[in-house]
């Protein structure tokens, strides 16, 4: 009786164990999506000659993926700690942090140009606080 109480536990628990990281893959997709995002939003302003227009073809690339950008955020918004392994709760905060610097530098690295032109420090700074945004909706 004893025998097959442990076992069952011991089923339970293993069980349990392997359900709690069943959520990695889910959350590394998710990650790997807004990644890529951010390197092409990043992209967009980084690789025109006229920072300006780059800012604009960006937030226009912002305002057609935010909407499919936060339902993915979404769907990991509600992982609790226990479902993820240690790993991908560190690749996810890396992520996140390192995809809001990039986008926070380029006002710093475009700022000689933006006090030659003023219509880019308004724009770079939207685009800026429109990603934080989209960020922040999966702590809300």
């Amino acid at each position: 009786m004893y025998r097959k109480l442990s076992c069952l536990s011991l089923a339970v628990v293993l069980c349990a164990l392997s359900l709690a990281c069943k959520r990695d893959a889910d959350v590394n997709a998710v990650i790997a999506d807004l990644d890529a995002f951010t390197k092409e939003l990043v992209g967009k302003v980084e690789s025109n000659p006229n920072p300006s227009a780059g800012a604009d073809e960006a937030q226009k690339y912002f305002d057609s993926r935010k909407e499919e950008m936060t339902k993915k955020l979404a769907s990991i918004k509600d992982v609790r700690e226990a479902q993820v392994s240690a790993e991908t709760k560190k690749k996810m905060e890396e992520s996140f942090t390192n995809n809001v610097t990039n986008v926070a530098k380029l006002q710093l690295k475009y700022i000689n140009q933006s006090m030659r032109d003023p219509t880019l420090r308004p724009k770079l700074t939207k685009l800026a606080q429109d990603y934080n945004a989209l960020l922040k909706s999966i702590g809300q």
